[in-house]
């Protein structure tokens, strides 16, 4: 594979699935609904669109990426977790997954870490992820959207 569009094609789609988020790495996940679309856009570029809930008000985020696979940039937002801000992300292609970091401000102290990973998911649908990294900490994943297609 030598292209973002080429690692997204197999992937792209409407989805129907779940989102499942949890704060702290203690806490339980919260599981909603979710749906998704994952396309090619302008030829190269990647575009991943979900909704979710938090309670009965729906939510949703965009993702969108582009660079060759060894050099990946993306910006990515979402109505819950970037409210009126978008976060700019780098990454590349990793075994398989797409793998983005972010940093975003912290209330005190240094900027903590957004990693994102998009993955195809055993062949049929796709799975992404995202996790938090406070300083001085090991990533802990905050997200899981797992996604089937939606037949």
């Amino acid at each position: 594979m030598t292209s973002l569009a080429e690692f997204i094609e197999p992937i792209a789609g409407s989805f129907v699935g779940i989102n499942r988020l949890r704060l702290m790495p203690d806490d339980d996940y919260t599981e909603s609904a979710a749906t998704s679309s994952i396309r090619v856009v302008a030829g190269h570029c990647a575009a991943v669109e979900y909704t979710w809930f938090d309670g009965d008000a729906q939510q949703d985020g965009l993702l969108v990426v582009q660079g060759p696979l060894d050099a990946l940039s993306a910006v990515w937002m979402d109505s819950w977790h970037s409210a009126s801000s978008w976060l700019s992300l780098a990454g590349s292609e990793q075994e398989g997954i797409l793998v983005l970091k972010g940093s975003y401000p912290a209330e005190s102290g240094p900027d903590w870490g957004w990693h994102i990973h998009v993955e195809a998911a055993g062949g049929r649908g796709a799975r992404m992820t995202m996790h938090n990294v406070v300083p001085g900490h090991e990533p802990y994943q905050v997200v899981a959207l797992d996604l089937e297609p939606n037949s």
